[in-house]
């Protein structure tokens, strides 16, 4: 047990589809390494026994079984038409010679022909599903015995050649097209094989020498072998296919919850217009988080630049004209926070930002984010909108009503200030992680002093709102408001006492008229904006989103005093829009935790591995560790046939491949690739025959076997010619050189790619083994014709009959290699059914007359001077390869039938090989794309919330803990809107500016030293940090306090960051003052179709009003921080200041960090 104790301990979020069967661990059902030294199983879940290839599931096999009927029925229909052209033909030349008896074998072939019609008839009917086995074993005793017949008659117009031909082709069929188990297949042609050939000795005295009967049982032995093979290869081909593609069509099941999880996270942070970008630059960086995200930079640049050398980061910001934005803050929150729990608390929020959320989506507006207790969005971006304002207003009336409700639900005394103003905005990304989507000018920052300068109960909107929103509402006129939108002039400000020049704006003072909306004028226009008229009709007697906002108000997203969440849900999804509603009513939180814990998941073993914890495996029962694999299986074949049967598209792939039909190539040029290269793929899941390299040596060996079967026959039968001789001594070697090539191409995989990489890779390339497949196909046909000489020519022991056996013999070859070129086998095939009527139509050998009997002939095979009175001395014609014998037109009809069936069988072969290879590769670009989309949810959601977060909410949709002993930095660039100017590009290259700076912070978060420390937010030029949120982390670090050490660290570094971006950029000269403080915080995930994680508390307010209070330049802490910090960093008292909400407060700053002091 403790060898398999690491297989218990694997990722419980790992998507892994189990596309190649693995061994499973007995307890847990997860898959184990598989062993090179195993035997291989015959395809995925199969059931092991190799005669009667099924799956270990009677589901599986009945809807495999459903599955390839359409396939099946193809087949079989085509069978049936090669046996109708057959029949055709014999009828053609059974009237044509006009032989003796011949009318009885054109009566026959005809009856033989009606008969095959009428099951062609019954295999379209809908009674063929239930009656196939029946059908196909009908079928192939009639057409065993109507070869079988011809043996009534001493005299045969059909010859030994004819029915030898024909008796294989019935064979071949059996075995490779008409579907029946295997023991019912080798049990009918074995007793025909054994009846023909009975009778063929019967009849014909010259072939009842030991050496020809014994030559004759080895050729029927080769196609049975041939035909088990070409039987097993097909179930298991069938069923690995049928494997594939249930898993390629779960695997594109489960990429879609991917593809929901990851819009739902795209639109927590952005618009998906703007996610487009964002996602083509993750791509393009994917090696950016290793681990915890600390061991390669995202995005970085260089530390250390020349003065005057300027290298920005990639950078999207849009300027957007006519936007209104929205800003709202909760009245009596500090007051409603004073009493809760951290759990409450965040609660409380994550109720009333849920209905903020709902509301949103309905009213048009796009959500921004949340403040602490503020809420903000916009309308009209990214996406233009005429009735942006209108919207924003219905957004701001919609707030007041639930907030009201909110207060009813939860017995609290809260209210909302709502402020609205309309401009332009720079929309996009700054930052490279933990960002979001936001909004910048100055549009809105006098949007923000509309809510501030508003009241309690009110929406509270600028003159520029008002033109856009006249005789809608009525309104009150308001306060004049401070307008911001000044016009700025450039100018150059000399320090004196650094006596440097930097860069400064000018600006003059305006003022803008407000009011204040009571309530719309008509309510017909107060509808929804975003609604459209399908939206109307759904909303009923509903005419405008008053009612809306009073129905989501009736119910908090808790619970309390209203209806549960899944009502909730359910009515938002009835009325939301799509665009920013949850994923079929299901928020950002519930869907991650339903990838982890939801039977959508765990009913797939195959598709997501679920681990359960066991402490010590060998304690639980065998009974029940077997039962629970038993269910975990029958979970997912209920899955995969769910699967199969939810889209008919999935059930055509199994007979309607995307292919040329005539050259059997795929449509798509890169899936062609990949299907030539398919022989280099990995070994490390391939332990199944089906597999390329199994797949090969299995074919190697059957086509040894073959070749020993047919040199035996040869030089038992024929003479042994130097030629023969040469042949096969080269041929051998050449098949021994292949077994081994292909056996250690299993075993010694690794080590022959080590050795010889080049050699591995050609000999593994497509025309490499298109050419070694050749010459092993048709190394029979060459040993065969090695054989031809006068002597076997003029030969009187019917030598040249049997020489014909084994060139149709050798034909049938061309059959195996199934993952070779079906043409080029055909034909080659071809030029060897040609060649040999070539040798029967020329005179090879001068060849005497014959004589008026067979006499010496009969005396030569038998030994007996007494010629027997019932033979015939005419019955032996001349010899075969004479260049003019009677047989050469039967034998021109046997070729050309046996061609067609080589064709029909070869291309049949490669179709269903390309159906597996298509399935396999389906379900390998299902599992990339998924895990892509797994990655780029991770990734998002690690950028919203922090990933030791984002686990416990994968496991209960919910988070919000209280953590003592953190810090909180606030760090803004105190003079960032005296050089912002929205007069050059409406402020977008300042925001540029903005964005390497707090890159340039971000990319610090990348050293190790701060691996306590993590990005909060940004807010415009503010930067927001805190360290020791994370309790595993932390508890790793060798001082109580190394995580409050690590970030004064972080904050001299940022210093450093500000120092080193004005050493670059001539004249720039920003100021960064940071706040610092650390105590007992609250941090929680709130949001329904945004989530966000944030920290509230009182030690984030100080930290606050540590950098507003502060000093230029520097790092404020509270006095009560030289406490715990004192011993490694110096500082110096300032005194008391007044600190708004806390009054008077000692406070510092930070000199330096001391010498030679480490915490580590």
């Amino acid at each position: 047990m403790a060898q398999n104790s690491a297989h218990y301990e694997q990722d419980k979020d790992a998507v892994e589809l189990d596309i190649e069967y693995q061994a499973k661990n007995r307890i847990t059902g997860t898959s184990l390494p598989t062993k090179r030294g195993s035997w291989p199983i015959l395809f995925e879940r199969a059931s092991g026994s190799w005669w009667n290839p099924k799956f270990d599931s009677n589901a599986l096999e009945e809807e495999q079984w459903k599955s390839y009927l359409p396939q099946t029925r193809k087949r079989f229909q085509y069978a049936l038409f090669y046996i109708i052209i057959a029949c055709i033909a014999w009828c053609v030349f059974f009237g044509t010679i006009r032989s003796d008896k011949w009318t009885y074998f054109l009566g026959g072939t005809l009856a033989l022909l009606g008969f095959v019609a009428l099951i062609l008839w019954f295999s379209y009917t809908t009674f063929y599903e239930r009656f196939c086995l029946h059908t196909s074993i009908v079928l192939t005793v009639v057409l065993c015995a109507a070869i079988l017949v011809q043996f009534i008659y001493a005299q045969s117009d059909l010859s030994t050649m004819g029915s030898f031909t024909a008796s294989i082709e019935v064979l071949l069929i059996m075995y490779a097209v008409l579907p029946m188990p295997l023991f019912v297949a080798i049990g009918i042609g074995v007793t025909h094989s054994i009846l023909y050939e009975v009778l063929v000795v019967l009849q014909n005295k010259d072939m009842q020498s030991v050496t020809f009967i014994v030559g004759k049982v080895l050729l029927h032995l080769c196609i049975h072998i041939m035909g088990i093979h070409i039987f097993v290869m097909s179930q298991v081909t069938r069923r690995s296919t049928f494997w594939k593609i249930g898993q390629s069509v779960m695997a594109k099941r489960d990429l879609q919850v991917e593809k929901q999880i990851k819009e739902k996270m795209i639109h927590s942070l952005m618009p998906p217009k703007v996610a487009l970008e964002v996602m083509d630059s993750q791509r393009s960086n994917p090696d950016e988080e290793v681990d915890d995200g600390r061991e390669k930079k995202h995005n970085s640049k260089h530390k250390h630049h020349e003065k005057g050398e300027i290298i920005f980061r990639p950078f999207n910001m849009s300027s957007m004209e006519d936007v209104s934005i929205l800003f709202a803050d909760i009245v009596g929150f500090t007051k409603m926070s004073s009493n809760k729990t951290a759990e409450h608390l965040v609660g409380l929020l994550n109720d009333l930002f849920g209905r903020f959320d709902a509301l949103c989506t309905q009213c048009g507006c796009e959500k921004i984010s949340t403040l602490g207790d503020c809420y903000y969005c916009v309308s009209g971006c990214p996406e233009p909108k005429a009735d942006h304002a209108q919207c924003c207003v219905e957004m701001g009336l919609g707030m007041i009503k639930a907030i009201k409700q909110f207060d009813k639900d939860n017995n609290e005394s809260v209210n909302m200030r709502v402020g609205v103003h309309t401009g332009t905005v720079l929309c996009g990304i700054v930052g490279t992680r933990r960002f979001k989507f936001d909004v910048w000018s100055n549009d809105v920052t006098l949007a923000n002093t509309m809510e501030s300068s508003g009241v309690p109960g009110k929406i509270h909107i600028s003159d520029a709102s008002y033109k856009f929103l006249k005789d809608e509402y009525e309104v009150e006129e308001g306060p004049v408001v401070q307008d911001n939108r000044t016009y700025k002039v450039l100018i150059e400000d000399y320090n004196k006492e650094t006596s440097q020049f930097s860069v400064r704006h000018k600006e003059d003072q305006k003022v803008i008229k407000t009011y204040f909306i009571h309530k719309p004028k008509k309510r017909s226009t107060a509808i929804s904006p975003k609604a459209s008229s399908g939206d109307l009709e759904k909303l009923g007697e509903t005419d405008n989103v008053t009612v809306e906002i009073e129905q989501i108000g009736l119910s908090g997203a808790t619970g309390e005093g209203g209806e549960t969440k899944e009502k909730v849900g359910s009515r938002l999804s009835n009325h939301f829009d799509s665009k920013g509603a949850d994923v079929n009513g299901v928020s950002p939180t519930e869907l991650l935790h339903r990838r982890h814990s939801s039977g959508y998941y765990d009913a797939s073993e195959q598709s997501l591995d679920k681990i359960e914890e066991i402490k010590d495996p060998a304690m639980v029962p065998m009974n029940d560790t077997w039962q629970h694999r038993l269910e975990m299986h029958r979970k997912n074949d209920e899955q995969i046939i769910t699967c199969l049967q939810v889209d008919i598209k999935n059930k055509e792939l199994f007979y309607r491949p995307p292919i040329n039909q005539l050259t059997l190539s795929f449509l798509k040029m890169d899936l062609e690739h990949a299907y030539r290269n398919r022989y280099d793929e990995d070994l490390k899941y391939q332990n199944t025959v089906s597999s390329p390299r199994y797949h090969a040596l299995l074919e190697t060996v059957v086509s040894f076997i073959i070749f020993s079967l047919i040199s035996v026959c040869c030089f038992i039968i024929f003479n042994r010619n130097i030629a023969w001789i040469t042949v096969f001594f080269v041929s051998l070697l050449i098949e021994v050189l292949a077994l081994v090539h292909t056996f250690t191409d299993i075993k010694c995989h690794e080590k022959k790619v080590a050795d010889c990489p080049s050699c591995v890779h050609f000999l593994s390339g497509w025309y490499c083994r298109n050419l070694v497949g050749a010459v092993l196909a048709s190394i029979p046909v060459i040993a065969v014709y090695s054989n031809m000489s006068c002597q076997l020519v003029l030969s009187s022991m019917l030598q040249d009959r049997f020489f014909c056996y084994c060139i149709v013999m050798a034909m049938l070859h061309y059959c195996n290699f199934t993952m070779l070129s079906s043409w080029m086998k055909s034909m080659l095939a071809a030029l060897a059914g040609i060649t040999l009527l070539i040798l029967l139509g020329v005179e090879l050998c001068f060849i005497p007359q014959p004589v008026s009997t067979t006499m010496s002939v009969i005396l030569n095979m038998t030994g007996n001077s007494t010629m027997p009175p019932y033979v015939d001395v005419t019955a032996y014609p001349t010899h075969l390869f004479s260049g003019h014998h009677k047989l050469i037109f039967e034998l021109i009809l046997d070729i050309l039938l046996l061609f067609l069936l080589i064709w029909f069988l070869n291309r049949e072969f490669e179709i269903s090989y390309r159906v597996s290879f298509h399935g396999d590769s389906g379900a390998a670009k299902a599992k990339q794309q998924m895990k892509e989309n797994k990655e780029q949810a991770d990734w998002l959601l690690h950028n919203i919330i922090p990933q030791h977060v984002s686990e416990q909410l994968k496991t209960t949709s919910k988070f919000s803990k209280n953590h003592k002993d953190v810090g909180v930095i606030f760090a803004t660039i105190v003079n960032f809107n005296e050089f912002y100017d929205e007069s050059y590009q409406g402020g977008r290259e300042y925001l540029r500016v903005l964005n390497e700076l707090v890159s340039d912070y971000e990319d610090l978060l990348d050293d190790k030293r701060f691996k306590d420390v993590e990005k909060i937010k940004t807010i415009t030029s503010t930067f927001m940090a805190a360290s020791g949120l994370n309790d595993v982390s932390r508890a790793q670090n060798k001082h109580p306090f190394c995580h409050l050490l690590a970030l004064m660290e972080f904050c001299i570094e940022m210093q450093n960051v500000v120092q080193r971006f004005n050493d670059s950029i001539f004249n720039f000269d920003f100021i960064l003052n940071i706040g610092y403080n650390f105590g007992e915080v609250t941090s929680g995930v709130i949001g329904t179709t945004k989530l966000l994680y944030d920290i509230w508390g009182d030690t984030v307010n100080i930290s606050s009003r540590m950098y507003s209070t502060g000093v230029m330049g520097r790092i404020q802490v509270p006095s009560k921080t030289i406490e715990i910090l004192g011993d490694f960093f110096e500082f110096e008292e300032r005194g008391s200041i007044q600190v708004k909400g806390k009054g008077e407060m000692k406070v510092a700053l930070l000199v330096k960090k001391k010498e030679g002091v480490h915490w580590e």
